[in-house]
């Protein structure tokens, strides 16, 4: 190979006398796997969170593209490059896959790893063609070229991935703003509850089958006839709650104090304390109607139950229990929610209340009022039907740019 390599230097067109340098694209793709392999290990923690297997493939992937940037740079073997090659193209080719059927949207980390990745693919192709060696002679002239030319882009992919391994940049770029299951988007296209603004909290997100929390119908699992027949049983006794309690009227005279005003999605909450002790389907510890006057209707049922642990709940998987306790908790004052988890400490200092984390406290909605029969499973956090505006009624008209959440609670 050495010989073969000699040769090709001493060919070609330049004069014997013309000094000959190298060209070292070895360098190169050991600098650009790198790169590629430095952007999978920053953004591998988010994709744990969201499937344990996806993490694992982006450490795996992380991982082999460092051992072949390492291994290129001291043992330049033929071996080598064909294992840089593969490893590149099965993670290239991955990535190509994901996106062009629609399963994950293309953005900014990834499009700078792929095309690093396919540049050390070529580098490697080019580097079992022509030898083994990390260099290769070439006229003086021509090696200047093509080293600036790498050495420019190897800068570049540098800098690049410098930015997207930032911590803002990565949280902001990761589960929330480069996949399709952006909080953002939904399966269900202006629906009321999606006009009148943002989702109320993180709580109210639905999980799908890969672990990814997103705005819209909730993932609903096959139950068995055991399963079948017990929440049947729940739910008779659940609907007859939506018959006692038709109005606010009745749900204050039976002790229900409001504890938010009317939110979109998730309608307002009127709690009585003492049915949170234990989960009971024919006692709600909250109703949920269409406003706050005395004749605002019933909309859906609410079970908040005090518990270390996610309550048994109703038969079946899909009564999936939720919580308010990031970012410190819901804002309240006065035992009513006066802004939500993405409010500051400052912020609901400022309005009088003060963060509640709530970590023992889990929710689940109930959607089997008729009429409100919730198009996003009966367990949905949010049900698209119920629009309208925050403080008013589902019946008013949302604003025409919706403030955020909290903003209208505080104002309210």
């Amino acid at each position: 190979m050495e010989n073969a390599l000699e040769a090709e230097s001493t060919s070609g067109s330049s004069s014997p006398s013309e000094k000959r340098s190298t060209i070292a694209w070895g360098l190169a793709a050991a600098a650009l796997s790198g790169c590629a392999a430095a952007i999978h290990f920053a953004y591998a923690p988010d994709h744990f969170d969201e499937v344990t297997s996806h993490g694992w493939f982006f450490v795996g992937a992380g991982a082999a593209q460092l051992c072949f940037a390492l291994l290129v740079l001291t043992r330049p073997r033929r071996s080598v490059w064909m294992f840089g090659a593969v490893v590149n193209a099965v993670v290239f080719g991955t990535w190509a896959v994901t996106r062009l059927n629609g399963s994950e949207e293309i953005g900014w980390p990834d499009t700078i790893v792929s095309i690093a990745e396919l540049l050390v693919v070529v580098l490697s192709i080019i580097a079992l063609r022509k030898g083994e060696s990390l260099s290769v002679a070439v006229p003086q002239r021509k090696a200047r070229v093509i080293n600036s030319s790498f050495a420019a882009v190897v800068l570049v992919f540098a800098l690049l991935s410098g930015v997207m391994m930032t911590p803002d940049y990565v949280s902001s770029h990761s589960h929330g703003t480069d996949h399709a299951d952006d909080h953002g988007t939904t399966e269900v296209a202006l629906s009321p509850c999606e006009l009148s603004g943002a989702p109320a909290s993180e709580g109210q997100l639905s999980t799908d089958d890969s672990g990814h929390s997103h705005r819209g119908p909730a993932l609903q699992e096959p139950l068995t006839r055991e399963e079948r027949i017990l929440l049947e049983e729940q739910q008779a006794k659940a609907r007859q709650v939506a018959v006692k309690y038709p109005n606010v009227a009745a749900a204050v005279a039976d002790g229900y104090r409001m504890s938010t005003t009317y939110v979109p999605c998730i309608g307002a909450h009127y709690t009585k304390p003492i049915l949170a002790l234990r989960f009971d389907p024919g006692a709600p510890s909250e109703l949920l109607f269409d406003g706050t006057t005395p004749d605002a209707k019933i909309v859906g049922l609410s079970y908040l139950v005090y518990s270390p642990s996610e309550p048994e709940g109703f038969a079946g998987p899909n009564d999936r229990w939720h919580r308010h306790n990031t970012n410190g908790g819901l804002c309240m004052k006065g035992g009513v929610v006066v802004g939500g988890e993405a409010m500051s400490v400052e912020d609901c200092t400022t309005r009088g209340g003060r963060k509640v984390a709530n970590d023992n406290v889990w929710m689940v909605h109930n959607w089997i009022v008729p009429g409100w029969e919730c198009s996003w499973g009966v367990f949905a956090g949010e049900c698209p039907e119920l629009g309208g505006r925050v403080g008013m009624s589902a019946w008013d008209a949302p604003v025409t740019a919706p403030p955020t959440v909290e903003g209208e609670l505080a104002s309210n």
